[in-house]
């Protein structure tokens, strides 16, 4: 309540300035034949002239005349549509803010079928909305042949952990992946797969929501990561493909197509993505520590690996137009991610400066997710904009990680001391059911208010074996080896209310109630948790438009994040034989406070936000068990993390042909926790560039290329870990081939081999000191062709998501 307070004042502050700068501004004009006969019924659309975006519109009556109210100084473009008449659109117009505008007579011709308009305009690569920043996917030849998963690591404030299946959000993990809108209950290494397989050619945009609103779920302290999937015309069939083949540290294909088809009451649509990658990766781990007889240990460990990893991805759906105000909806979706891997780890040791022994270890390992999910979706549309959604879904995941370890044991003079073979393997079935209902009514033109209510029920088991092999006998590790399962339920009610307070400023206030209730029974340890618990979130946001070039944003809201499913239950991972990733059922729930400064002046975006988190939940912390000198990574509560961020987006556009996308984020991180006992903080100063240039070389050939920088950080799921300086550049180039030529482009990714991951931790009080490097990502080159078919109309198909989005995000 303390941040809410404190955001008082600047809503007054903003409140006092709505009373200086409402006025009521008017364009008008007519809708004629080419005879001069009025045109009733005409839809007119008011667009934006810089992007040709969508601001109002309106419809002409009798007399063919129409009225657009309360428009804000700026350039625009008015155009102007009839069924059975070819569309036309006025010049672009300054307009100045006077009391009204009439425009000359805009005249229709006859003659020109609707299905053969076509309305195209690039938009601007990111635009900043009240709650969140959109990425428009397609304006970005980078994203040609991309996966989402790679325009996330490309977007400004964004953070992706490949190893640790993270991802963090202006400094903060706990992301939530939404698609088409709604949250999503998926496990961080699906999610990762799901982002992989995914193909930017079916994506429209990617929306990074860090405030979000009262309907969405209290999950994810980050924010939501929304994306939107592309949605094709309205009648006939239509849809787009593409194929890419890379080449790197080994190969890369990446396909997929989508579609859509609209006939009288029926709507089908669905998308299909392919991926397989081979290409090699190389991970470093090097710490020191002090042993019981106060002797200096130093481990190395070097781990080349060879991994293959194979998507498939399909999405379809069906609706069905039971009445002019009822639709029916069916989603089905699934998805297939295997992840096989061969890979030799050597680890050295020395004591003293002086070589003591050395490991191989051959490792061969299968990781595969296999996920579907059902949903059935009811909407019925009253009268006065009100509407009543319904959303049941079925989740279902098979998850298994069979690994084998041979493990050789040499000393200090590289003689062979014994052969041992270690396997392990992880079994995890998870099911979850939710059902969902959204009411939404308009009390008047300027307030409209939703209701809501959730349940979520989900049933986890997890079966880990680990064990070494004596001849043809495999004798289990007690204390690695477990069953555990897990029932949780969460149960949530809504409510929020939006007030246009008048045309220039609009005010939202939401409140959300959630009750979770969780146990993790273990056949060893019995029931290790047993949570009940209930909580409040709030949400508080205020937009303000004193004119069309400048606009401020405020907002307020209350999170949770829950520990997922894997960081509770037990897993291993090795990486040697003293070094391994493992749950921790003892992890608790995190709670965060946010408050969120926009000031959009022209094209310029400036934004800030400060937030404090209680239990911030570090996925990977680690942790030296000085008996067994092991170095643990697991999951743990961090006591406080205080974290300030600064965005500054900075558009320019030098010449028609050349534009220029700067991006700025500055942040300030402070992490307090305690370590055996022991208080320690921690603060951070971060800079982060994503600068992006694009060129248009000639007709229909444009180019691109990005730099992205960021230095030293420390990032909440790494905990006490600093995240050391990276940077890489991307170039690309796209010729298109005329109307149904489709777009040929080629790219190279990670230009200057640099992209590195150098996560080091230091704490001499703990006997923590490592240094631990990934390299995930390898110079590319790749070439994409794609293509679109069908006809292409106008209206498009219903965007349909579901309501147990966030439920796929906690099967980790």
């Amino acid at each position: 309540m303390k941040l809410l307070n404190r955001g008082i004042p600047i809503i007054c502050f903003l409140l006092f300035g709505v009373l200086f700068s409402y006025s009521q501004e008017t364009i008008s004009g007519k809708v004629q034949t080419e005879t001069g006969q009025p045109i009733s019924y005409a839809n007119i659309l008011l667009l934006k002239a810089s992007d040709s975006s969508f601001v109002k519109g309106a419809i002409s009556i009798e007399n063919g005349s129409f009225s657009i109210e309360n428009i804000l100084k700026s350039r625009y473009v008015i155009s102007a549509s009839m069924v059975g008449f070819k569309t036309t659109a006025t010049e672009e117009f300054n307009f100045e803010g006077t009391k009204e505008l009439t425009l000359s007579p805009l005249v229709l011709s006859e003659g020109v079928e609707l299905d053969e308009v076509i309305v195209a305009s690039k938009k601007n690569l990111y635009v900043q909305k009240i709650d969140r920043t959109v990425i428009n996917v397609a304006s970005s030849i980078l994203s040609t042949g991309s996966s989402a998963l790679e325009i996330l690591e490309r977007s400004p404030g964004v953070l992706v952990d490949r190893q640790n299946s993270s991802i963090a959000l202006i400094g903060k993990s706990g992301v939530v992946v939404m698609i088409n809108g709604k949250q999503s209950y998926m496990p961080a290494t699906a999610v990762i797969s799901l982002l992989e397989g995914m193909n930017a050619g079916n994506i429209e945009t990617i929306e990074l929501i860090t405030t979000p609103p009262a309907s969405f779920d209290a999950e994810g302290n980050a924010g939501f990561i929304n994306i939107v999937l592309k949605e094709h015309t309205d009648a006939g069939l239509n849809g787009s493909y593409a194929l890419s083949f890379g080449v790197g540290n080994g190969t890369v294909t990446s396909d997929n197509i989508n579609f859509n088809y609209r006939k009288d009451k029926i709507n089908f649509f669905g998308t299909y993505s392919f991926l397989r990658d081979s290409q090699g990766q190389l991970f470093e781990f090097d710490r020191d520590f002090i042993d019981a007889d106060d002797i200096p240990i130093h481990l190395y460990t070097i781990s080349d690996r060879e991994p293959i990893q194979r998507n498939h991805s399909i999405r379809t759906g069906l609706d069905y137009q039971v009445s002019g105000n009822t639709i029916l909806g069916l989603l089905f979706w699934a998805n297939d991610n295997k992840w096989t891997m061969d890979a030799t780890n050597g680890s050295s040791e020395t004591e003293a400066g002086m070589p003591s022994s050395f490991v191989e270890l051959l490792l061969i390992e299968r990781n595969q997710i296999q996920h579907l999910g059902l949903n059935f979706n009811l909407k019925h549309n009253f009268k006065d904009n009100k509407y009543l959604s319904l959303d049941v879904d079925y989740l279902k995941y098979d998850i298994e990680n069979p690994t084998m370890y041979t493990n050789r044991f040499f000393d200090g003079n590289n003689d062979i001391l014994r052969e041992e073979l270690t396997e392990s393997d992880k079994i995890t079935p998870i099911d979850i059911k939710v059902g969902k209902v959204d009411y939404r009514a308009h009390s008047s033109d300027k307030v409209k208010w939703d209701v809501g209510i959730k349940g979520a029920f989900s049933n986890f088991n997890n079966d880990v074996t680990v064990g070494t092999f004596q001849g043809a006998n495999f004798i289990e590790d007690a204390e690695l080896t477990e069953i555990s399962s897990l029932k949780e339920q969460i149960l949530a009610g809504y409510s929020s209310i939006d007030y246009k307070i008048h045309e220039k400023t609009s005010l939202q206030l939401g409140l959300r109630y959630e009750h979770t209730n969780s146990e993790l029974i273990s056949d060893k340890r019995g029931k290790v948790v047993d949570r009940s618990f209930g909580e409040l979130f709030p949400t508080a946001y205020i937009s303000h438009k004193v004119n069309d070039t400048l606009s401020f944003n405020f907002s307020y809201s209350r999170r949770i994040t829950r520990p997922t499913f894997n960081d509770m239950a037990p897993f291993v991972i090795f990486v040697d034989p003293t070094t391994f990733f493992a749950g921790n059922p003892a992890v608790q729930p995190a709670i965060s406070n946010a408050v969120k400064f926009d000031v959009n002046y022209q094209s310029l975006i400036v934004s800030t936000q400060y937030s404090v988190e209680d239990g911030a939940i570090s996925r990977f912390q680690s942790r030296f068990d000085e008996m067994s000198e092991r170095l643990i990574f697991g999951a743990s509560n961090l006591d406080e993390t205080k974290i300030f961020s600064l965005t500054l987006g900075l558009p320019v556009t030098l010449t028609n042909w050349w534009k220029i996308q700067n991006n700025f984020t500055y942040l300030n991180t402070k992490i307090g926790n305690t370590l055996e006992g022991t208080k320690f903080k921690f603060e951070q100063n971060t800079f982060n560039i994503n600068h992006t240039q694009s060129f248009t070389m000639a007709k229909n050939l444009t180019s691109e290329f990005n730099i992205n920088y960021n230095s030293p950080s420390i990032i909440s799921f790494t905990g006490t870990a600093v995240l050391e300086e990276f940077y890489g550049l991307n170039i690309g180039i796209q010729k298109k081939f005329g109307e149904r030529g489709g777009t040929l482009a080629f790219k190279v990714n990670d230009v200057l081999d640099s992209m590195k991951y150098t996560v080091k931790t230091d704490i001499p009080e703990q006997n923590l000191n490592t240094t631990n490097t990934f390299d995930f990502f390898n110079r590319t080159f790749l070439l994409t062709y794609s293509n679109s078919f069908g006809n292409r109309k106008l209206k498009s198909a219903r965007q349909r998501g579901t309501g147990s989005e966030e439920e796929r995000q906690r099967v980790n």
